[in-house]
């Protein structure tokens, strides 16, 4: 399907090329390309109950304000990174607040926390 758009695409553009420098030796060149252009659109109509492709609302929204889903994809994926960064501060945070709390309970509790040490190593293995 990509292919064929692909196709359809050259053929506007090459309709449009022929539009502009319209000369009477060109309405057979025209003609093709239409033609050949309107075959292409028959053929994915054709084709497109064959394919099982899901294209999140998002995207369609996108296309039909007349946007560049690849500006989607580029938000998107910003977004995803900075949600990223986001979890990944969290998880250092987390980690950070674990060691210091088990160095402060060491540190006020040491029979508690050799303890619990060895629980946890038990536990592991």
């Amino acid at each position: 399907m990509e292919n064929r758009l692909c196709e359809a695409l050259e053929t506007l553009s090459q309709i449009r090329v022929t539009v502009m420098n319209h000369e009477q030796a060109n309405e057979q060149v025209l003609e093709q390309r239409v033609d050949r252009l309107v075959r292409g659109y028959a053929d994915m109509f054709a084709t497109k109950d064959r394919l099982n492709v899901n294209i999140p609302e998002e995207v369609l929204a996108y296309v039909k304000d007349g946007r560049n889903p690849d500006e989607f994809t580029s938000q998107f994926m910003e977004r995803v990174a900075s949600e990223n960064q986001f979890t990944n501060g969290k998880i250092s945070a987390l980690t950070s607040f674990r060691q210091e709390y088990e160095a402060k309970l060491h540190e006020f509790f040491p029979e508690e926390s050799a303890e619990r040490l060895d629980h946890h190593q038990q536990r592991q293995q």
